[in-house]
């Protein structure tokens, strides 16, 4: 397949394919998008295929136009539409009961949808010329860190989609945050930049906001309407992408460190690397960096001056760890909260401790 890449201002194009069918990859203001009409079937299970996506992972819904609400969702409870009115358009998607016109293989069969409004330029200027609601997870090959700028985007994607829509690198870098509620709860099923902290803020008092296991999100989910076709029957669709299978790992090995422990953990590995490896550290603020003392040519550092930009480059530092020929990464652990829980979130995925 001959991938076309338009710029910012052929969002027309953009929508023309979508609405023939085809699949178009655009900017984000969380990651790059891979998207497809979310009316249409086979469109939407051509992102599986262009991804190597398990079937039972569901797909986001994006829209811009409010009115489309009602052709992706059957219904939006008080709570979700407060949450709504508060954070979109922006990175957050709310679980709500599933429209009629969205096919089973957007949601893995489950009789929820996840939808978002997004907040990008570009992203609502294609979603818009297609005139309908676009189906997007992140564009890169599943298991892999999604892509945030077009490079990233291309490497992923190109030979596998209709059209790449080149755009700025995402202000986020992270998935949206996912949540649902559930009787007189919100559940957060994926965290993100619209922070556990946020969301309580903006809910009545006494409202509780709790992060869920992805375990817990497929027990307490809707029943499935059954696997997908040409899928073996297995544990039940969790309703949020992101949570359960692998995900957002390097080539590199990633390792954790809390910030008193970075350096050693980092002078460990240089001295059992013996000289043939290049290891990446990832770390905030320099707080774990050492005062005096060179640091070792085979040690690649990158130091964020803040939890935003670590979420914003975590990503792509793992791109460029793993062009350099890193083969371990050390990542500083953020304290677990705000944004620095989502962080933490994709890094013990990263490590494989989730």
């Amino acid at each position: 397949m001959n991938t076309l890449v338009l710029d910012s201002s052929q969002t027309e194009i953009a929508g023309r394919i979508l609405r023939d069918g085809g699949l178009v990859v655009f900017p984000t203001e969380t990651v790059y998008g891979l998207g497809a009409d979310a009316q249409n079937s086979a469109a939407c299970t051509a992102i599986f295929a262009a991804k190597g996506r398990p079937a039972d992972n569901p797909l986001i819904v994006h829209i811009v136009d409010p009115a489309h609400l009602e052709l992706v969702a059957a219904s939006v409870d008080p709570l979700s539409r407060r949450l709504f009115e508060r954070f979109a358009p922006g990175p957050l998607t709310l679980v709500l009961p599933r429209a009629a016109g969205i096919p089973d293989v957007v949601t893995a069969g489950l009789e929820s949808v996840a939808v978002r409004f997004p907040a990008h330029p570009v992203a609502r200027a294609v979603i818009s010329a297609a005139g309908t609601p676009v189906a997007a997870p992140s564009a890169n090959r599943s298991g892999r860190p999604s892509p945030t700028d077009f490079d990233a985007a291309w490497d992923h994607m190109h030979g596998r989609v209709d059209a790449i829509v080149r755009g700025e690198p995402s202000q986020v870098g992270l998935e949206s945050t996912v949540a649902r509620v559930v009787g007189s709860r919100i559940e957060l099923l994926r965290e993100g930049a619209i922070t556990t902290e946020m969301i309580a803020e903006v809910v009545p008092a006494g409202v509780p906001v709790v992060t869920v296991s992805s375990y817990q999100a497929s027990v307490g989910s809707t029943a499935a309407t059954g696997p997908l076709p040409g899928s073996a029957a297995g544990p039940a669709p969790v309703p949020s992408p992101g949570v359960r299978h692998r995900h957002y790992q390097p080539d590199a090995r990633v390792v954790l460190a809390a910030t008193g422990e970075v350096w050693a953990t980092v002078s460990r590995l240089v001295s059992d690397a013996a000289g043939r490896s290049r290891i990446g550290v990832l770390a905030v603020s320099g707080r774990c960096i050492p005062t005096s003392g060179a640091i070792d040519t085979r040690v690649d550092l990158v130091t964020c001056m803040s939890l935003d930009e670590y979420a914003r480059e975590l990503y792509r530092c793992f791109r460029r760890f793993d062009a350099t020929g890193c083969s371990v990464i050390v990542a500083e652990m953020p304290e677990p909260t705000g944004i620095g829980s989502a962080i933490l979130d994709r890094l013990r995925r990263a490590a494989g401790q989730v």
